[in-house]
């Protein structure tokens, strides 16, 4: 990346996606690796008026050394009492959160236990669980985004060969980063992802059918639901892009009308290993069966995690007119493969995709079934050779995505 292209790129995520302003604070995630755009992001964030950057980088190379090593199963339900309280003072001290996403390893988890990779993942969702609520209810303003790397790179292109020139030309297009005022490009792309959820909204679908090969998938939604797409808007009215890219409007279904059956149609990563080839049958909202052509072992291991595992937390519809899918690849990451087709997610279910959800407690968001979990983990189910139809109060189907692309 040119200094050219590291300048835009940290603004359209400092400035367009978390809005910094002076005073604000900000916590920064990453590997080691993204060094260099670390160091630009924070020098970035201080001209821009931040009162504290607190960086924080996460190897997940120690976290398989610690999977593989551990002398005793019931050490990897240890997580310092310090980490709690860390993820606390983030959410009360209204830190603005920024996770880059771009593995040094991308097969790093390969081959590990999938019984003490669940166990020790679960053990740090638990004591994550304020900081996620707070990201799932938009109660902290949040951004995830791309920091490419070598290995990640070679695994998209398929070989080393003059990896960061080819990698960055795929990207820039798609980051909106060709554009004279990326910024500007990101809000006039807003718009019209507002345009869908709004249609969605006003139609107030009853259920999504989703109609594919090896796919007969009904989600069902109810009438205090949502959909959103691009920008939020957080408790203290700072509006801010939760992902850059974003393709997708999405909502949270009621967790206990799913049924049918569904192929994935792109690999994901689940609990670090990645699963291909993914399928999931669903009967009264809940997995009933699955299986894939590889990893499917780390699959049930995830379903396991909780009760609100094996339930939908998200529906999100994509079209084929994304960037991400019009590039042709498959990016082995979650952030771009998600944004290039619909998806469904198993977990965690977004709160402000309900009609007053933000401010309810997890009895009532149960009481309006809106799926609890310590996960949250995208499928993507979409392509040019799905349908999707919407549901009418009446019973009938309307099309509202033919062969991958949106028709509203």
């Amino acid at each position: 990346m040119n200094n050219s292209t590291l300048e835009k790129y940290s603004d359209v995520i400092l400035g367009g996606a978390l809005s910094i302003k002076r005073g604000d604070r900000l916590w920064l995630r990453s590997e080691p690796v993204h060094g260099p755009l670390v160091e630009q992001l924070v020098r970035r964030a201080y001209a821009m008026g931040a009162e504290f950057v607190k960086v924080t980088y996460e190897d997940p190379v120690f976290s398989r050394i610690r999977t593989d090593n551990s002398v005793s199963d019931a050490y990897l339900d240890f997580v310092p009492g310090y980490m709690e309280q860390m993820y606390k003072s983030i959410v009360d001290e209204g830190f603005r959160s920024l996770a880059l996403r771009g593995p040094s390893n991308p097969d790093v988890m390969q081959g590990a236990d999938p019984s003490r990779l669940g166990r020790m993942t679960k053990a740090s969702s638990i004591v994550r669980q304020e900081f996620l609520r707070a990201v799932s209810s938009n109660k902290v303003p949040w951004n995830v985004c791309l920091a490419p790397t070598e290995a990640w790179a070679c695994k998209v292109l398929g070989s080393d060969e003059n990896w960061h020139e080819r990698i960055w030309d795929i990207l820039i297009p798609i980051l909106r980063l060709n554009e004279d005022n990326p910024a500007v490009a990101w809000q006039k792309h807003d718009k019209e992802l507002k345009r869908r959820a709004g249609f969605l909204n006003e139609k107030a679908f009853t259920e999504f059918h989703f109609k594919g090969p090896d796919t007969d998938l009904i989600v069902g939604m109810l009438p205090d639901r949502k959909f959103c797409g691009g920008s939020c808007t957080a408790a203290d009215g700072t509006l801010f892009f939760p992902n850059i890219p974003t393709e997708e409007v999405f909502s949270t279904p009621d967790m206990s009308a799913t049924r049918g059956r569904v192929r994935c149609t792109r690999p994901v990563t689940v609990l670090g290993a990645q699963v291909e080839g993914a399928w999931f049958e669903f009967s009264k909202g809940r997995v009933t069966d699955c299986g894939a052509e590889m990893n499917g072992e780390v699959l049930e291991k995830f379903i396991d995690t909780d009760q609100g595992a094996s339930r939908l937390g998200e529906i999100a519809l994509v079209g084929t007119d994304s960037p991400i899918y019009r590039s042709g690849l498959v990016f082995h990451n979650i952030l771009f493969d998600e944004n290039a087709s619909c998806h469904i997610a198993l977990g965690n279910g977004y709160t402000d995709c309900i009609n007053g959800g933000t401010s309810m407690s997890p009895d009532e968001l149960n009481t309006v079934r809106c799926n609890q979990s310590l996960v949250h983990t995208d499928f993507m189910i979409g392509g040019e050779q799905v349908d999707v139809y919407g549901v009418t109060h009446e019973g009938h189907e309307e099309l509202v995505i033919r062969k991958g692309e949106f028709i509203i």
